[in-house]
């Protein structure tokens, strides 16, 4: 069996943890590799020293933020399996990773439609401002401007083709008297 010579790749990213019990891994990467890493098919992964092709299930592929994916491997069916793949890097090949200009997350959110998992359409993302690390979206509500604190543990599903962000937001954030 060839080995693949690490000088052909290039590094993307690693697998930050275990994400459910089927084997899934949450690939943390650069945001400037999102477009290679959202169109590859397989992946390598560095284990003990040697790049091992791991190549992604129909489906198994799904944003969790703008920096960091939920993977599903072919083969890769439990998280005991998963969990020795932590911690480890990610590579593609160097000819199939296309660098993108590094969109800021003040950014990348803006024009978006934010929903939120009980009440639905909330409305249309229209700033989003990094208050020292804490990100808060503007989204106009009902005629009211409302500000939506932004927090990973909030984040449902990041949609980029239908351009939509659902979120469970927290109790209390929109006042029953402003819902009408």
């Amino acid at each position: 069996m060839e080995t693949i010579p690490i000088a052909d790749c290039g590094k993307v990213g690693f697998f930050k943890k275990t994400h459910g019990v089927f084997g899934e891994l949450v690939l943390e990467f650069e945001p400037q590799f999102e477009y290679s890493v959202e169109n590859a098919d397989r992946f390598f992964v560095e284990l003990e020293g040697l790049l091992v092709p791991f190549f992604i299930m129909e489906d198994g592929f799904l944003f969790k933020t703008e920096n960091s994916a939920i993977l599903t491997f072919v083969g890769v069916d439990s998280e005991k399996y998963a969990k020795r793949m932590v911690g480890s890097s990610v590579f593609l090949f160097k000819n199939e990773i296309i660098e993108m200009p590094v969109e800021t997350f003040e950014t990348y959110l803006v024009n978006y439609l934010l929903i939120d998992e009980t009440r639905g359409e909330i409305g249309i993302i229209e700033q989003v401002d990094n208050y020292s690390g804490n990100i808060v979206l503007t989204v106009h509500y009902k005629n009211k401007e409302l500000l939506v604190p932004f927090n990973e543990d909030f984040l449902i599903e990041t949609d980029r083709k239908k351009r939509t962000l659902k979120l469970k937001l927290p109790e209390g954030l929109i006042e029953e008297s402003d819902e009408g």
